[in-house]
């Protein structure tokens, strides 16, 4: 008889994925609960005797991994839910057409010709497509599974869930503000207009390679911010987000500053778990290692593009329904015991897609390190 080991991590997925299918049918419960623990050991048991059950219990895990990565892909990066979400609207899971109203007509006081002249509304739109991201596969060595004291699969499956989430979320970001071309739709660009200077001190540049000085961010900018959005008729209390990089965070809020501590107090601690910070002039604040950098030229640097002395640190200020992200749903893969490796072979592999949803990225604007004298 073959010499069975209890595997932990797969009992766990399997009872949970069990009590979660049950909780469909019926209501949770504790009961339910110890009922399908109990199922789940039992099936595990059976799985781990009877080779012809054994790729069920696989499509199970991989079933439970796809679902985990979607999860940590919106927890770990808070502001993609921040925006309009165009899932329903993808076509074929490769693009997403956002219509372009033609504009209104116009408006006559006391008109005194009729009939009125017809007009008609003439609708353009926009289109982006979902690019997709695979991670490189991965061996466990057969060896690695029975002698590490601890289970370098979860380790090595995190690690790449980790990082095929970070480039998603720096795609995204850029994709917010530089929509490449697609198809006959030609490539554009945030206006130059949209890019605001900050107008602190001067203090050392932030930009991970940049030399010499930049103008520091402050709550002034905010209010400038503010000011930006409220001219082109994109001011929703609530809906005004703000995403700024370390650096400038902490010029903006000082801890020695008393009035700091306001702007933290303002935030909820339901809020507080959902990742705002700060909420000033308008605006719900969050913050991560890196948003967007901007070149030389005033261009926006592409992630994975080489860093130069010259490069200002950006923060992005956006309207919640003036952006939006398509998620085209995630698949992993898995080989076990693949002959030619000696072990087993994981990757994974997501769709999204990401855009302004206006031509003109009305609603959108980023805040940049001023340049000094």
């Amino acid at each position: 008889m073959k010499n069975l080991k209890f595997k932990l991590l797969n009992f766990v997925y399997l009872a949970v994925a069990y009590f979660v299918l049950a909780s469909l049918v019926v209501q949770p419960s504790v009961n339910l609960f110890i009922g399908t623990t109990v199922a789940a050991f039992v099936v595990g048991t059976v799985v781990s005797l009877a080779n012809p059950l054994s790729g069920a219990l696989r499509s199970i895990q991989v079933e439970i991994w796809q679902n985990h990565i979607e999860e940590e892909i919106f927890k770990s990066n808070t502001f993609l839910r921040l925006s309009h979400s165009a899932d329903d609207y993808v076509l074929n899971s490769k693009v997403v057409h956002i219509p372009q109203s033609g504009g209104s007509g116009n408006v006559v006081k006391n008109r005194s010709t009729v009939p009125a002249t017809v007009r008609k509304r003439t609708d353009t739109d926009i289109v982006y497509a979902l690019d997709e991201y695979t991670t490189d596969p991965v061996l466990i060595p057969h060896a690695d599974t029975k002698e590490l004291s601890y289970d370098k699969r979860d380790s090595v499956l995190r690690e790449d869930m980790d990082k095929i989430n970070q480039v998603i979320a720096e795609n995204t970001l850029f994709n917010w503000v530089e929509s490449p071309a697609v198809g006959a739709y030609a490539a554009s660009a945030l206006p130059a207009g949209k890019k605001i200077d900050t107008t602190g001190a001067d203090v050392a540049a932030t930009a991970p390679s940049a030399t010499g000085t930049r103008k520091a961010a402050t709550r002034n900018d905010l209010q400038t911010m503010q000011r930006v959005f409220m001219e082109e008729n994109r001011w929703f209390e609530g809906k005004m987000n703000a995403l700024i990089p370390p650096a400038m965070l902490v010029q903006m809020f000082p801890a020695n500053d008393v009035v700091t501590a306001t702007y933290m107090n303002n935030v909820t601690e339901e809020e507080r778990r959902k990742g705002i910070l700060f909420k000033a002039h308008g605006w719900n604040i969050y913050s991560r290692s890196s948003v967007l950098i901007v070149k030389a030229d005033e261009s926006i640097g592409a992630p994975g593009e080489a860093a130069a002395s010259t490069d200002d640190q950006a923060a992005l200020f956006w309207y919640q329904d003036a952006v939006e992200f398509a998620f085209g749903g995630v698949e992993a893969f898995e080989k076990k015991a693949d002959p030619q490796f000696y072990g087993d072979v994981y990757s994974f592999l997501a769709r999204t897609g990401s855009r302004a949803r206006r031509a003109g990225y009305e609603g959108v604007a980023v805040l940049k390190e001023g340049e000094t004298a």
